[in-house]
């Protein structure tokens, strides 16, 4: 064993492994006046440089009753832009491709850029079904070829280029609204996984005590969605005491963080150096019994180590058996006991076991046994061995060899919330 002059009491915690949980914050997209439902006046402005073409579909679009067209004509992109800036809100552009200015497919793109809200009809003498496509594939609602008859062409063009171009806007901003509510919700969770953060014993408050009883914790905590059910604790108990606790709500997220919240709450609330752990365990299984909803519960395991008596006194809710380390020898802790929140009057038994300098207590939650590796859950007797193999390469067991060798088996991210804490004695 590693002896009190090499190392001092303290308080290690390990840094997370997972990967980055939070995706990059969505930006909201700019919105711009777009096309309207179909009023009985529609305004369009057509861009076309040739007078006579500009006339015939003027003249087809006149002669129209339902809806009627007011138009605003302009010969060059640069006026046509110019146009789309003023205060007049149009409802579609008719655009020529040939312009003094611009040709081309670049023509429908700098609309776009002027206007991405608004339904183009792209005119041209190129009758040419892949060009069409791409005209279509570049931003345009539609296509017309100058050498169509436009009587009830062009109105009907304009009609389906408004709807299709209504219903691209309306996908558009249903996606935008999701990411803008996904990326609050985001917001909340990394408040919330602060706040959770916020909840663990801190080295500082800390380092007197663990430098006077030559105690060291060494901790991970991880949850698996940002937030989760899993926590860990300690308190000071007296000259000669520590308390230590670790719990696991089931399920994950935002639920089971709730949940955790409230344990920690409560735990504040009832806990005293006058109750032994079975009884601390007995309150707060009645506390959350009528507090948790159907099928809810945690497993817990309390513990307090007296320096004085050199021995720990622990109660047990179904938790995970700790791994008590003597003499360079493992053993588990029992754990058995009903779930808190599942019985209105639960009762739990005490334990007693020597922890004398130089032992240490390891607390872990079920993401590991739980795990899956090859097919297969992780279980009990694997995590026996990888402790035995741990103990006999290098004479101790610490948090980051188990996680190491864990990890190594089932790499990150984790499925569940992981938790690993050792509490060691360190010896004189």
């Amino acid at each position: 064993m590693v002896t009190s002059d090499a190392r001092v009491g303290r308080l290690i915690t390990l840094p997370s492994r997972s990967p980055a949980w939070l995706g990059p914050d969505v930006a909201d997209a700019p919105k711009a006046n777009g096309p309207h439902e179909a009023p009985h006046t529609l305004q369009v402005l057509l861009v076309e440089d040739d007078p006579g073409d500009a006339g015939i579909v003027s003249f087809a679009l006149r002669a129209e009753r339902s809806p009627t067209f007011k138009i605003v004509h302009r010969m060059t992109l640069g006026d046509a832009i110019e146009a789309l800036g003023s205060d007049t809100v149009f409802d579609v552009v008719l655009l020529d491709l040939s312009l003094p200015d611009s040709f081309g497919l670049e023509t429908v793109t700098r609309v776009l850029e002027a206007a991405p809200r608004l339904p183009i009809v792209i005119m041209t003498g190129n009758d040419d079904p892949q060009f069409a496509a791409k005209a279509l594939e570049s931003g345009a609602q539609d296509y017309l070829v100058k050498t169509d008859d436009p009587s009830g062409t062009v109105s009907r063009a304009i009609r389906y280029a408004i709807t299709r171009k209504t219903a691209e806007l309306e996908r558009q901003d249903m996606a935008e609204r999701i990411a803008a509510h996904q990326r609050i919700l985001m917001q909340e969770v990394a408040a919330a996984r602060g706040m959770q953060f916020d909840l663990l014993p801190r080295a500082e408050r800390l380092t007197e005590a663990l430098m006077r009883l030559d105690l060291e914790i060494e901790a991970y905590f991880e949850p698996s969605s940002g937030i989760g059910g899993d926590l860990w604790g300690c308190m000071v108990s007296g000259e000669n005491r520590f308390c230590c606790y670790a719990f696991d709500f089931s399920g994950h997220g935002i639920g089971a963080a709730l949940n955790v919240f409230r344990l920690h709450a409560l735990i504040a609330e009832h806990w005293s150096p006058n109750l032994d752990p079975a009884n601390l365990l007995e309150v707060l299984g009645r506390s959350l019994n009528g507090l948790l909803r159907r099928g809810q519960f945690a497993t817990m395991f309390f513990g307090i180590i007296d320096f004085a008596a050199n021995e720990l006194t622990w109660s047990a809710a179904g938790a995970p058996p700790p791994v008590m380390v003597s003499q360079g020898k493992a053993s588990f802790l029992d754990s058995r006991g009903v779930p808190l929140g599942l019985l209105a009057n639960p009762k739990y038994v005490n334990h007693k076991i020597a922890f004398k300098s130089g032992d240490s207590l390891v607390l872990y939650s079920d993401a590991i046994t739980d795990a899956e590796v090859e097919g297969q859950s992780f279980g009990q007797d694997r995590f026996a061995r990888l402790v035995d193999d741990q103990l006999l390469q290098h004479g101790e067991l610490r948090v980051d060899g188990i996680l190491d060798a864990f990890h190594a088996l089932s790499p990150p991210p984790n499925d569940d919330d992981l938790t690993a804490v050792r509490f060691s004695r360190l010896a004189r």
